[in-house]
């Protein structure tokens, strides 16, 4: 019995032990995560996708990252006002929403890079109406960033505006080509059919070793 009692106490200390060395490694694991992250502004000049060869820094992706913080932020304060953080962290699809909305702004970048290319090469240019409705939606999301949040985004706000300008560039280019092949605008949207189709047509590439890293949920938001 006395045998036996050991026994049990020796199977319940070794799976009390493992327990707790799992909890150490997942700690660790967090905390190595934490730390490895980059900080956005140091590496606003460096190299965060090469889209047809021509390489695209993680200063001209700043609409973006700012665009889908903002959007998961008034998302994340409507789930859960006092702790935002918690829909930071929930899954949707598999994936984390702090995870799928820095891939939405990678793949929504990729997408205007595209048509705005295309757009210069067609000569599309925006009309005055048009280029004042691109400066209000500048205006709207530099002035809805946070106490600081303009500083951390490391961009002034003319390099808003020209990013924007881009933007607007490819919608419209997106609207000429959707009608040109005959089809809904929509068809050409990130999650289109046609615009699936379209990205066969050319090459991409995200510097994944900084992407991955980057503290995206910390950029504009503190």
């Amino acid at each position: 019995m006395a045998a036996g009692k050991m026994d049990r106490q020796s199977r319940k200390f070794v799976a009390l032990m493992a327990v707790l060395l799992g909890a150490v490694a997942i700690a660790t694991w967090g905390r190595a995560r934490q730390t490895n992250r980059i900080s956005y502004t140091k590496h606003l000049d460096d190299r965060a996708v090469v889209v047809d060869g021509t390489e695209y820094t993680f200063r001209d992706l700043a609409v973006y990252l700012a665009y889908q913080e903002q959007e998961i932020a008034a998302q994340a304060k409507v789930y859960d006002l006092e702790h935002s953080e918690k829909y930071w962290n929930a899954h949707t699809n598999g994936q984390f929403i702090r995870v799928a909305g820095k891939n939405a702004a990678m793949d929504m970048a990729i997408h205007d890079i595209i048509f705005y290319e295309m757009a210069k090469q067609a000569g599309t240019s925006l009309s005055e109406q048009e280029r004042d409705f691109v400066r209000n939606q500048k205006l709207d999301l530099w002035n809805d960033l946070e106490e600081g949040g303009q500083v951390r985004l490391g961009v002034s706000e003319a390099e808003i505006g020209a990013l924007f300008e881009r933007m607007a560039l490819a919608q419209k280019q997106q609207q000429i080509y959707a009608d040109t092949q005959g089809v809904d605008l929509r068809e050409y949207n990130m999650n289109g059919s046609r615009y699936t189709e379209l990205l066969k047509e050319h090459t991409y590439e995200v510097n994944e070793k900084l992407w991955k890293r980057l503290n995206f949920g910390n950029i504009t938001i503190e």
